[in-house]
């Protein structure tokens, strides 16, 4: 009986499995336009599986886990200064290249235990920082001579539209170089890459903690309006083209 890809089956593993099986069916003949193709079909299969009205236990569980991971850090002396649930305006892109999805690119960061996308948050804590260049805030997020003084947590999905899918397939158009004036722009052929995308509509939840213990450099309310600024400029991958921002009032 073939394994067929649903919520409860671990993506990472998944793709693990697909690769091995294709590669001994094509006993160790395997070009780079096969994992591409191979690619884009597990993609295919991820949108297919991971409907929204499927994963809401999932949404709750991880919702629930981030609230106590929240508590456990405010008893050792963090407050929250940014905690909210923001839903995306257009699609995300984030980590292109993941070590736990490669050889099969999907093109996204997918947590192998929660066996969702998600943002790292070193992801978050880069853009923030962004924002911040020019602030006394820079201080807090960590320097070479001092530790970071605000706690960046990963953010996950925790709700998406009903009658949709978590994630979606796009397609990069790679760019192609002539060779010594050899390939014309007619004769050139691409292959078009696809790449897996959270939806847009999908609402993230976002915490973010700072210790209690030393003064901070710059206010709290300064702080998380950098966070609102970074979110609403986009985070990951091909901000410059719309991806990853953030529905922020």
């Amino acid at each position: 009986m073939a394994l067929e890809l649903s919520p409860g089956v671990n993506v990472v593993s998944y793709l693990r499995y697909k690769l091995l099986k294709f590669a001994y069916e094509r006993r160790g003949e395997v070009t780079k336009d096969d994992l591409n193709r191979l690619s884009r079909e597990v993609m295919l299969e991820i949108e297919r599986a991971f409907r929204c009205e499927a994963l809401m236990p999932l949404f709750r569980a991880v919702d629930s886990h981030v609230d106590r991971v929240v508590k456990a850090l405010e008893a050792l002396g963090y407050a929250a200064i940014y905690d909210s649930r923001l839903s995306l305006m257009t699609r995300l892109a984030i980590h292109l290249r993941s070590p736990y999805t490669s050889p099969l690119e999907l093109g996204i960061s997918w947590d192998p235990y929660w066996n969702l996308p998600y943002i790292p948050a070193t992801s978050l804590k880069g853009a923030i920082r962004s924002s911040a260049s020019r602030t006394n805030c820079l201080k807090d997020l960590g320097t070479l001579e001092e530790a970071s003084s605000v706690v960046v947590l990963d953010a996950y999905p925790i709700l998406c539209p009903r009658d949709r899918s978590l994630v979606t397939v796009d397609i990069i158009n790679p760019h192609y170089r002539e060779v010594e004036g050899e390939v014309s722009e007619v004769e050139s052929s691409p292959t078009p890459l696809a790449m897996l995308t959270v939806a847009s509509g999908t609402a993230f939840r976002i915490a973010i903690l700072a210790t209690k213990r030393k003064r901070p450099a710059c206010a709290e309310e300064t702080l998380s309006r950098l966070v609102s600024e970074a979110l609403r400029r986009g985070i990951g991958a091909k901000t410059s083209l719309g991806y990853g921002m953030f529905n922020v009032i």
